[in-house]
């Protein structure tokens, strides 16, 4: 799996079906959605911080993570 598509998988959290793209998550949440694409342990945790470093992805609060610009623009549009 290369890089890109570890963010991707980490900025589809934010997507949802009914709602669109919701402006936050708990950590939690990433983590069961990464979990359920194949992204979990060692490798999520660097992925996370690398999409926290290139900016996808903030950190809000110990549980809460919003998405930013430049995730939403890996987003599929509607």
């Amino acid at each position: 799996m290369t890089q890109d598509e570890k963010y991707q998988i980490i900025v589809n959290a934010f997507q949802n079906n009914k709602f669109g793209v919701s402006p936050t998550s708990t950590r939690g949440a990433v983590q069961n959605y990464c979990k359920k694409h194949g992204l979990q342990g060692e490798d999520y945790t660097e992925t996370l911080a690398a999409a926290m470093t290139a900016g996808l992805i903030a950190q809000m609060a110990d549980s809460a993570l919003t998405i930013r610009n430049a995730g939403r623009a890996l987003l599929a549009q509607r």
